[in-house]
């Protein structure tokens, strides 16, 4: 049987991902969690998973997700890992998920040449397959990273998640440089995966309250921090594939200027918001890489937000 090693970054794990990380040890061989600098205030919960048998690597500090997929994607490899499951630490697998994944794997031809497999439905909601391998999987051009299970051969030909990204669009990025590398990507039959999709505020136009239905209208909200590494590196990324792939590049202007003029004129934290968007563009054309500035993020800091 292949060797499938599970990777789990965390940033303040909650008390439930000591349970969730056993929920997914029984489809996995071993799970290899590595915190990203999280505070003193997680230390309880980091005991509890050491304590629960799990493997864990911990960071001295943030360096982003990219970073600690990496660190446990290389302890992985080096200990002659098959497949390597690359997980968020609020998802959670249908039971199966993992096999599925494999009778993926296993079902298609030398030809098809298949890399990463991802998860059919998300929350119950379905993915859109580009295209057909000659096997009859779905084959799709990119998705997310929680509920990916990648080929040794893959990580190792085309190389580990780009950490000049830090965050956001580190999945993107990995799954296009597959797919140049020469590997497909396709989602396994049945395959459903719980993800969260975080917080979503109130729909404020220029502080007008929207309705739908009677119901207040609400958006998908990202923080101002979050929305630099939205903008800058999806720029950034379309700067990368402008030549080579025109229509992916249309696809992703498409679906993010909606998101982006909405949190603007929406809120909350307007000025932050349009100051995270700015810079981010900015950024994004000169091809600034790496962590936000230190400037930018005391700027853009803003106290907890109850939605």
């Amino acid at each position: 049987m292949p060797a499938v090693f599970a990777v789990v970054p965390t940033f303040n794990p909650d008390a439930e991902a000591v349970d969730r990380l056993s929920v997914l040890s029984a489809q996995v061989d071993h799970v290899i969690v590595v915190d990203d600098g999280s505070s003193p205030v997680a230390d309880p919960v980091l005991a509890a998973i050491v304590e629960a048998g799990h493997e864990l690597v911990r960071s001295g500090s943030n360096r982003g997700i990219a970073a600690a997929l990496n660190s446990g994607i290389e302890l992985a490899l080096e200990r002659n890992a098959d497949y390597v499951l690359t997980m968020d630490q609020d998802s959670i697998l249908a039971d199966g998920y993992v096999e599925a994944c494999l009778a993926a794997f296993d079902l298609t031809v030398p030809a098809t040449r298949l890399g990463i497999v991802l998860s059919d439905r998300v929350n119950g909601l379905p993915a859109i397959p580009a295209r057909r391998s000659p096997e009859g999987l779905g084959l799709v051009d990119e998705g997310i990273q929680s509920g990916a299970l990648v080929s040794a051969e893959c990580l190792r030909v085309a190389g580990l998640m780009d950490e000049s990204l830090v965050i956001d669009c580190v999945d993107t990025e990995f799954c296009l440089r597959a797919a140049d590398a020469g590997f497909k990507l396709a989602v396994a039959p049945g395959t459903d995966m719980q993800h969260s999709l975080g917080h979503r505020a109130p729909l404020r136009p220029f502080g007008v309250q929207l309705r739908h239905g009677g119901r207040i209208a609400r958006y998908q909200y990202h923080s101002p921090f979050r929305q630099y590494y939205i903008v800058r590196n999806n720029i950034d990324l379309i700067l990368r594939n402008a030549s080579r792939r025109p229509r992916w590049v249309g696809a992703v202007v498409k679906r993010e200027l909606g998101p982006r003029a909405t949190t603007i004129v929406s809120g909350p934290h307007r000025l932050r918001q349009v100051l995270a968007v700015l810079v981010g563009t900015v950024h994004g054309l000169v091809r600034r890489r790496g962590k936000i500035p230190g400037w930018l993020a005391r700027a853009l800091a803003i106290p907890p937000l109850r939605l």
